[in-house]
């Protein structure tokens, strides 16, 4: 008997550029907002942070390096969890005691000891040391791990619309175990007292044992399926005449594209090739124009001189206006060559040549402007012709293409699923000549004692009384009649198994179970981690499948669903909801809630 529960405080990433928290309280608290904004990996690393051997990578927690958890304890105990976002140990600090340097606390579980994370949670809610049986064939027990507690209390979104047992993890080789630990918080009796059966029982009846749970199991599993194999075999060949089919499309868009895209690619290269001799035109006719000034300049320098040397031919001789000397006895031929004729003959001369070099000047750039305007029209042409690709690319051959791609991945997907259910009944024959071998070599014989398994029925009957009490309070649809399937370890719920309904109705069901253990364990004064974490359980109110899900949208089960948490779940316990949609407005005053919005800049945006 325990009445030593837990409840979570607080979780924060730490990072060399800050820090990302998110609080609880007692009672129940939500978090719901848009999709793709950290809620699901909430659940995640605060599982995580109770012993799970991994933290999912996701873009977001690249920042961050260490993980906290904050935890405290219905005896008023606090503590706080640090763990590297890598993994390993965790570092344990006392709250209680500021100042506390902390405790290194091992991540695997050790029996009866309290150096590791599961033997310290264990003892705290009084189930250190205790033991549940691993085979009822072979009577062998093992230590109860608090991993095998968490999967009862973190239930995630992929787990909580599963169509098994919620309280089995779908692994046969753990089946007795987990039952055995559901047991163990219903009555507070673990199997430390079960003797394992004698070495001398013969291997064969053993086997036979074995193999009838497994033949029990995949009995179940045929029946949920509801299919014949006949029909299932032939359902095979179909879908693989349809994949051959859908694959030829495939190829036949794929081909299709890939020279649509090899085209685009050549016509953006010659564009480029183009757009490269453009500038480099550019670059030419900048030149010529400074050349054409160059030789404008020339010519009408050399004009000048020509001028010049034409007035000196004309001007009258006189005296020297300085020393009067007369013209004849001048000497002008001292200064200058005295040439002038022989001068303005070479100026025109070179001005001559430099205007013919100006006019083959001139061609070269009508050129030029002539391949530059071919040019244009042809950069234009083939943007034209790029545009037009690109169209047909994105509105025609891209749609075809990942149409054809969906279809066939649908297919292939349909015929693993069709493949599995043929392995179930190969399997089923296998194991049945299996079984039939065995017993010819003498495994009639007196078998072992097997060890009884399972919850016992007075417990079942009423944990299913307090499961039908919730999916009333909810106003789940029917009578709510509720009962104990042993066999398939699962609920019936008004004659129908549990898990042969729709998606959400599993979500809502599954949720039920997991509160209604809590409750029965706190009303009881059993041992119990002491609160529930549950990701979509309201999954038939955003994703409706089937029938049952989208009548089940029209009725008022959300808000019974938070009326009942609100009323039910105080101080001395704690309930927290992941979902996308938001709890009913006249109940948020009661209700702990954190909202995601998924706009920075709009509240929080997400976890991190």
């Amino acid at each position: 008997m325990s009445d030593g529960y837990l409840q979570l405080r607080k979780i924060v990433f730490n990072g060399p550029k800050g820090r990302s928290n998110l609080d609880f309280v007692s009672g129940v608290n939500v978090v719901c907002g848009a999709s793709d904004t950290g809620k699901s990996f909430l659940a995640e690393s605060i599982d995580y942070m109770l012993g799970g051997s991994e933290l999912r990578e996701i873009p977001e927690r690249v920042s961050y390096g260490e993980v906290e958890l904050d935890l405290c304890a219905s005896t008023g105990e606090n503590w706080r969890l640090l763990r590297a976002a890598s993994g390993g140990s965790f570092t344990l600090m006392d709250l209680n005691q500021p100042g506390d340097a902390g405790t290194v606390l091992k991540q695997v579980h050790a029996h009866d000891k309290t150096d590791n994370l599961s033997g310290f949670f264990l003892e705290k809610i009084g189930l250190l040391g205790k033991r549940v049986l691993k085979s009822s064939a072979k009577g062998t027990t093992r230590s109860l791990s608090f991993r095998d507690l968490a999967r009862l209390v973190i239930v995630q979104e992929d787990e909580i619309q599963q169509r098994g047992s919620p309280f089995w993890s779908g692994q046969f080789t753990t089946k007795t175990a987990e039952l055995a630990t559901v047991k163990l918080l219903l009555t507070g009796i673990d199997d430390s007292a079960v003797v394992a059966a004698a070495e001398a029982v013969p291997d064969s009846a053993k086997q036979i044992a074995l193999i009838d749970e497994l033949l029990a199991d995949l009995a179940n599993e045929i029946e949920d399926a509801g299919e014949d194999r006949d029909e299932l075999v032939a359902q095979l060949d179909r879908l693989e005449i349809s994949i051959s089919g859908q694959r030829q499309s495939l190829d036949l868009a794929q081909r299709e594209l890939n020279e649509l895209l090899a085209h685009r690619r050549k016509v953006l290269e010659e564009r480029s090739t183009m757009q490269d001799r453009l500038n480099e035109i550019g670059e030419l006719l900048a030149r010529f124009d400074l050349l054409r000034d160059h030789y404008n300049i020339d010519i009408d320098r050399l004009k000048a001189i020509r001028e010049s040397g034409s007035l000196f031919s004309h001007v009258k001789a006189l005296p020297c206006p300085v020393c009067g000397a007369k013209p004849e006895t001048q000497h002008l031929e001292a200064t200058c060559d005295g040439d002038v004729d022989a001068i303005v003959f070479a100026a025109n001369s070179e001005i001559k040549k430099i205007e013919r070099l100006l006019g083959e000047l001139e061609a070269t750039v009508s050129d030029i402007r002539s391949e530059e305007g071919s040019l244009r029209r042809s950069i234009v042409e083939k943007g034209i012709v790029c545009r037009e690709l690109d169209e047909t690319i994105q509105e025609t051959v891209a749609p075809d293409f990942k149409g054809s791609q969906a279809s066939f991945s649908e297919l292939v997907e349909k015929r693993a699923g069709v493949q599995k259910l043929v392995e179930m009944f190969s399997r089923r024959e296998q194991l049945e000549d299996r079984k039939r071998s065995l017993e010819g070599d003498g495994g009639d014989s007196e078998g072992p004692d097997t060890v009884k398994a399972g919850i016992p029925d007075s417990v079942a009957h009423a944990l299913s009384k307090k499961v039908a009490t919730i999916l009333t309070s909810w106003n789940f649809p029917g009578e709510c009649h509720v009962h104990f399937d042993k066999q398939s370890t699962d609920f019936v719920i008004d004659g129908k198994p549990r898990a042969s309904r729709g998606k959400g109705l599993r979500a809502i069901t599954h949720a039920a179970v997991n509160i209604a253990l809590l409750e029965y364990c706190q009303e009881n004064g059993l041992s119990h981690p002491g609160f529930v974490v549950l990701d979509s359980p309201l999954l038939a109110y955003f994703k409706p499948e089937g029938d049952d899900d989208i009548a089940l949208k029209g009725t008022d089960l959300k808000e019974r669903f938070y009326e009942y948490l609100v009323k039910h779940h105080g101080e001395n316990s704690q309930v927290l909801v992941i979902e996308n949609q938001h709890p009913p407005g006249h109940l948020e005053k009661n209700i702990a809630m954190n909202v995601f919005t998924g706009n920075p800049e709009e509240g929080r945006f997400g976890l991190l």
